[in-house]
């Protein structure tokens, strides 16, 4: 991990990464993890906690965490797996399959390739998506 591009604030256990930072190798963060828009990892990111990916990142391997969020126009090459709730927000391109424990919410203009919710899946406006797990409850709305 890249010290320079990374603070800490321990009371919350939030680890915090700037705007436009971006990681060459493996990422794994034992507590929540606040990343800045326009950031990038060149492989897979590991969080023991709730991540927050600003908008507009890009992931080029996978994505675990408890608990995830992220930002619009982001591009996911890899899986994202929560094992809670997951949301993504406008425009995110998710080239995996993307997996959670509980809810899953997806909002305009996403393309997905796989999804599977225990609970339920949300869908927002227009998305695209390939294929869900059969079983899985699905609540469409307008924006």
């Amino acid at each position: 991990m890249s010290e320079e591009f990374i603070k800490y604030h321990e009371e919350s256990n939030t680890y915090i990464a700037g705007k436009r930072s971006y990681f060459e190798r493996d990422i794994n963060i034992d507590g929540n993890f606040i990343v800045g828009a326009g950031s990038g990892f060149w492989k897979n990111l590991n969080v023991k906690g709730t991540l927050e990916l600003g908008k507009g990142s890009s992931v080029k391997g996978n994505i675990m965490a408890d608990d995830i969020v992220i930002g619009s126009r982001s591009e996911i090459k890899g899986d994202v797996e929560a094992a809670n709730d997951l949301k993504l927000f406008d425009r995110v391109n998710v080239e995996g399959s993307i997996t959670a424990g509980k809810v899953i919410s997806i909002r305009p203009g996403c393309t997905v390739g796989f999804v599977k919710a225990s609970e339920v899946l949300e869908l927002v406006g227009q998305v695209n998506v390939k294929e869900i797990k059969a079983g899985t409850k699905v609540i469409v709305r307008s924006e």
